[in-house]
């Protein structure tokens, strides 16, 4: 059995689901065995997806609460799967899935991405290529079919 954790901005959380979802049945279907470890979007208003990290801190609730799930997430599913997946649609990547990219990448994990470009920045007008964090990626694969059989 493999495990990989999922990384991503939460203005992808609804795609990111249906990625993991198809994942998860394919897995089924194949009788394949594998753990699909998610960040935790849960207990955040839904308007607060669509707004840069800058502007979700302003919300109390998503301020009190960000630190504790992305520490989890770095330490409870980052450190223990096998292989970390970058949820980067349209390249995109946030400062706290670049965090967690790098912490995979220390950790020695094998990194997968959906796309082969790494952009961040705080605001979609002003996104810059990261080289630095592009050159941790060591596959792209944009469908869970082709995930399910690296990890099979």
């Amino acid at each position: 059995m493999k495990s990989v954790v999922f990384c991503s901005s939460q203005r992808f959380k609804h795609e990111l689901n249906a990625f993991v979802k198809n994942l998860r049945a394919l897995a089924k279907e194949r009788k394949i065995h594998i753990t699909a470890l998610e960040p935790d979007f849960s207990g955040d208003a839904e308007h607060l997806s669509s707004l840069s990290e800058k502007e979700r801190l302003a919300d109390p609730n998503y301020r009190a609460t960000v630190a504790g799930r992305v520490y989890d997430h770095l330490f409870r599913k980052v450190k223990v799967a096998d292989v970390c997946f970058i949820f980067n649609k349209n390249g995109y990547i946030g400062v706290n899935t670049a965090g967690e990219l790098f912490a995979a990448a220390m950790a020695g994990k094998f990194i997968y991405a959906l796309e082969d470009k790494v952009l961040m920045g705080a605001h979609p007008d002003g996104l810059y290529e990261e080289p630095s964090a592009k050159n941790l990626i060591h596959e792209v694969i944009n469908s869970p079919e082709d995930l399910l059989d690296r990890l099979a």
